[in-house]
């Protein structure tokens, strides 16, 4: 068998990893919770990349892996990313070295950008747009996590719809709020987003984008809102004339809010993502030196 490339791309909510062949063809995926080092701390991502990695290699053995590319949200929060590295390595079995990149490396590649120059917008639980000269970080915007910021996000949508749940619980949101916390009054969703982690607040998002679709106007100000603050992210970042890619469960899922984003950022000619970022992942592993 020829020699398999890994890739990895390990978010707040979900790690997906993909296996290719020489040739770039998909072999095999896996996924596992997120493992955001930031969030849960590096023994813990490390073990939902393992995870991650376990599932997509299969019948592969690990020894026929030939590089191996990681885009880990919340790199910088690494205290030593080359024994983070180092110790997943061991944990996976691979013989390979392993390169540790931020997120946004693989999710630029994931539009179709072969040069690493564009601007990429990331918006799924958490918020980030970055641009990129030859996969170099040039300038950022958010990124800044659920309690400073993630504005437009998963997160900063759930906080949002409880909100408005508790302060008008009979409406069409705060309905459907109330019904996925199971909660009959007020003080039983203060209890709701109290007693977990605060990453499950993301899980609300999908009921603000299905309501504000069929036209509720709590839910479409909130998604409109939403859009506004990932358009702004945008302007701060990105530059006229450069590949600029949306990307993630918010920015890419079809629906009000991204109908929103693209039109506020028309002149930029934002384009959708080609593949998933871990294949980008995987195939840009076997290009770069």
């Amino acid at each position: 068998m020829s020699a398999l490339h890994l890739g990895v791309d390990a978010g707040g909510s979900l790690t997906r990893a993909a296996v290719v062949d020489a040739a770039g063809t998909v072999l095999g995926r896996g996924e596992a919770p997120g493992a955001n080092p930031a969030g849960e701390g590096a023994e813990h991502a490390q073990a939902r990349l393992a995870e991650a990695v376990a599932a997509a290699l299969g019948p592969y053995g690990p020894g026929a892996v030939a590089s191996c590319l990681v885009g880990l949200a919340g790199l910088p929060a690494l205290a030593d990313p080359d024994a983070f590295a180092a110790r997943f390595r061991t944990a996976c079995r691979l013989r390979c070295p392993v390169r540790l990149v931020p997120d946004a490396v693989p999710a630029l590649a994931s539009g179709g950008v072969d040069d690493g120059c564009g601007t990429v917008l990331i918006a799924g639980t958490g918020t980030i747009c970055v641009r990129l000269d030859g996969w170099r970080t040039t300038a950022r915007s958010g990124g800044l996590g659920w309690l400073l910021g993630d504005e437009g996000g998963g997160f900063w949508l759930g906080r949002e719809a409880l909100r408005h749940a508790h302060a008008d619980p009979g409406g069409a949101l705060g309905a459907a709020v109330r019904a996925h916390c199971a909660a009959d009054s007020p003080e039983d969703l203060l209890r709701w987003a109290y007693a977990g982690p605060p990453r499950r607040l993301a899980a609300l998002a999908p009921l603000v984008s299905r309501l504000a679709a069929g036209g509720d106007p709590a839910a479409l100000a909130v998604a409109h809102a939403a859009a506004d603050h990932l358009a702004a992210l945008v302007r701060a970042t990105a530059v006229p004339g450069r590949p600029l890619v949306l990307t993630g469960s918010v920015a890419d899922s079809p629906g009000p809010i991204r109908d929103r984003l693209r039109h506020l950022l028309a002149d930029l000619a934002p384009r959708a993502p080609r593949t998933d970022a871990a294949a980008a992942a995987a195939r840009l592993g076997r290009r770069l030196p």
